[in-house]
């Protein structure tokens, strides 16, 4: 087949040639024999496009998936019409992005590094040979993140590479995965102009984002993202919306809603656990803020 194609398409190279090929340029596909096959973007059209998609499997990432799990994470995320039995290990699970500042002399090295974070090897996929995800099946806790400090902090005195970690929110639902991956890619790129910290998280990246939004389902998406089941529990939001404009004073924010200063700190307590976002914390509290404003204007 390979022979044949290349007859067709004379840019067709193998994953192999890897080093000498800049991918941004080819359209990538892996063959039934599971050979991992590029073709010039300028040689393919529609058409092109189509009569492959036919015979071959879209292959998106640098470095083909090695376990089980990931080969399954794999074809939710990636291939739309592959069969897969697919049950999630713990009822949540999060997205990772990594971008890396240059090519790897061996990704092992990114492995082993990133699976000494875990107590169990995480599903690790490449979407190119500088960036992928690493996918949090068990629950992390917010205060252990700093250990993502660490890894970057490892990779540039080590590696002599700098990497970036973007921290997205817990999911609970397999059919939400390719959204959440298109999205996490696409704010994670809208946010790299402003050479942001070495890691982000979904929090932190809210005042970042917003100015570079530009369709509702991104709006909806965030908000969703950041209110999680508060999203429509309007007394709560409008206690906290008031909270955060009577600059984090719950006795002042208790006064201006006739209410008791106790039954408010119950709100706010009760948001903090819903959302797993500390409000009374200055970023915290500028991006939950910000969201509240979009979703009125949503509204």
């Amino acid at each position: 087949m390979i022979n044949q194609l290349k007859q067709l398409y004379p840019s067709l190279t193998m994953i192999n040639d890897q080093e000498s090929v800049d991918f941004s340029k080819y359209k990538w596909f892996t063959t039934p024999s599971n050979d991992v096959i590029g073709i010039a973007k300028t040689e393919l059209d529609n058409r092109d496009l189509t009569l492959l998609s036919l015979m071959l499997t879209p292959y998106y990432g640098a470095h083909p998936p090695i376990t089980t799990r990931e080969k399954q994470w794999y074809q939710l995320l990636f291939e739309p019409f592959a069969e897969t039995s697919f049950n999630l290990l713990s009822k949540d699970y999060r997205f990772v992005y990594f971008s890396l500042s240059e090519l790897l002399t061996d990704p092992t090295d990114f492995r082993a590094a990133i699976d000494g974070l875990y107590p169990t090897t995480p599903p690790l996929i490449w979407i190119d040979q500088q960036s992928g995800i690493i996918i949090e099946e068990e629950r992390f806790l917010d205060e252990d993140s700093l250990s993502y400090y660490e890894m970057a902090e490892i990779f540039t005195s080590d590696f002599l590479i700098d990497v970036h970690f973007y921290i997205g929110p817990y999911m609970t639902s397999p059919a939400d995965a390719r959204a959440y991956y298109a999205w996490m890619k696409d704010s994670f790129n809208r946010m790299k102009a402003f050479n942001v910290r070495s890691v982000m998280s979904y929090v932190s990246a809210v005042p970042y984002l917003l100015p570079t939004l530009s369709t509702d389902h991104d709006y909806h998406f965030l908000v969703k993202a950041i209110l999680k089941e508060t999203a429509t529990d309007e007394e709560l939001l409008r206690s906290i919306q008031t909270f955060l404009e009577c600059n984090s004073n719950t006795s002042l924010a208790a006064k201006e809603m006739y209410m008791h200063r106790n039954s408010l700190q119950y709100r706010i307590d009760k948001f903090i656990e819903k959302t797993e976002i500390d409000v009374k914390q200055f970023e915290g509290a500028i991006s939950v803020y910000l969201i509240l404003l979009i979703k009125r204007y949503l509204d």
